[in-house]
């Protein structure tokens, strides 16, 4: 039997600790990996969480939430990261926009290494963030929570993107 490289962060956790950032509003495009996350986000009064249709138009209802005055962020899937690279390059990079995502690697088979998935779409989304000098960390398991904090924090000084990639399936 194979035993996994990445296990599950309950949602009781990251959502306590996206509270704790001061989040305002949570922009995403359903993501069945973090689908924990998301109903307690959306039954939280005191966070406002926004569907959209694209990962396109998320980075751009986060762009106009930061410029009005609010705490957003994004919880997307890898694969929108990929969708949305121009709009994550001119809003995000050239446009100096804070872009804290939680972005979970859906199909991620969690007993091997995100660089040994067979999957392209996650062993590919290292590389890619890294050739857009993104800062990626990369959570697999609770003791990892601490990256929420340094992604957003991160995001937020250098007015431009972070990334926290979701190894397992939140619980």
């Amino acid at each position: 039997m194979t035993s996994a490289v990445a296990v599950s962060v309950p949602a009781e956790t990251l959502h306590r600790e996206i509270k704790q950032l001061g989040i305002s509003h949570v922009v995403t495009v359903p993501d069945t990996h973090q689908r924990s996350l998301l109903a307690r986000l959306f039954a939280d009064p005191e966070i406002r969480t926004i569907t959209v249709a694209t990962e396109d138009e998320a980075m751009g209802v986060n762009a106009g939430l930061h410029v009005g005055g609010a705490e957003p962020m994004l919880v997307i899937q890898q694969l929108g990261l990929f969708a949305s690279v121009n709009t994550l390059r001119g809003l995000a990079l050239d446009m100096n926009v804070p872009t804290f995502i939680m972005a979970g690697l859906y199909g991620r088979d969690v007993t091997c290494s995100v660089a040994d998935n067979p999957q392209r779409s996650v062993h590919q989304i290292v590389p890619l963030l890294r050739a857009l000098a993104v800062p990626q960390y990369l959570m697999e398991s609770p003791d990892d929570v601490w990256m929420l904090r340094r992604a957003f924090d991160q995001s937020r000084q250098t007015s431009g993107p972070a990334v926290v990639l979701v190894g397992a399936p939140t619980a």
